[in-house]
């Protein structure tokens, strides 16, 4: 036993850093530019960095963040009667923020991480593939406008990244939605007691800063617009309130109380 203790000791920083130097490099692949070797990996490296490891780099210019998502759930419920009843929408992306700000070492961060994860992967595509499929769009245009035509190679090229970005969204928003479901059942669970809800239902409201020009007034004077899934059937999950802490519980909670007195 004291020689598997010794071995365990000894090799455990190698372990360590060898686990260490994994994630960084899978990070760094991660974050690099659109190059053959990223391409050949990238089912391997979207799949250990999505949903809970992503990472968020339009901070700042050229194209910053200019608006704030925040995510809501209702639910179906099944009465005693037999019947069903559905409910209003609750926020359950504020109460992660409010317990994030409270302690930032928490669990209520890395379950918001995954939440707002996957919410970002059913609309967000590979930008690069974006940007090179409307460069080559804007050349053929530039083309036919001069009475000439884009390379056959050229299309060839667009054609593919419009599909492989077309699949990858698909493939993104279908990944994501399953996420969402699963996030919405823990809620409704959390909010309502377990084995009442029969189905989920999420909703994205983003909203859009004041421009530049109107710097002066507050975020709330902004563009809101909403984005509702579909009904998706209850999964089974975990408690939410063994993964999160008590603040957090009260905070849906009083929210919920709330959003039914107005």
């Amino acid at each position: 036993m004291g020689r598997i203790l010794r071995l365990l000791s000894t090799s455990a920083p190698a372990l360590l850093a060898a686990a260490l130097c994994f994630h960084f490099a899978m990070t760094l692949a991660y974050l690099t530019p659109q190059n053959p070797l990223k391409l050949r990996f990238a089912r391997l490296i979207d799949g250990y960095m999505s949903p809970f490891l992503q990472q968020n780099w339009h901070l700042f210019a050229p194209d910053p963040i200019n608006d704030t998502r925040v995510l809501m759930v209702a639910c179906r419920l099944r009465e005693p009667d037999g019947g069903t009843t559905e409910t209003g929408w609750t926020d359950i992306t504020t109460p992660y923020w409010e317990a994030h700000l409270k302690n930032r070492l928490g669990p209520a961060t890395r379950i918001a991480r995954s939440v707002t994860g996957a919410a970002r992967m059913t609309y967000s595509a590979d930008p690069t593939s974006l940007q090179i499929a409307k460069k080559l769009d804007e050349r053929r245009a530039r083309a036919q406008a001069t009475g000439g035509g884009a390379e056959a190679s050229e299309e060839q090229v667009a054609d593919v990244l419009r599909s492989n970005v077309k699949k990858e969204q698909d493939e993104g928003f279908q990944l994501g939605s399953s996420v969402l479901a699963r996030a919405g059942s823990a809620h409704c669970d959390s909010l309502y007691g377990p084995t009442r809800t029969t189905a989920v239902r999420m909703r994205m409201a983003v909203l859009k800063f004041p421009r530049f020009s109107r710097r002066d007034l507050p975020d709330a004077k902004g563009e809101m617009t909403y984005y509702d899934f579909d009904w998706a059937p209850y999964q089974p999950v975990a408690p939410l309130n063994v993964a999160t802490e008590d603040g957090l519980q009260r905070s849906v909670a009083s929210r919920l109380a709330a959003q039914e007195e107005r």
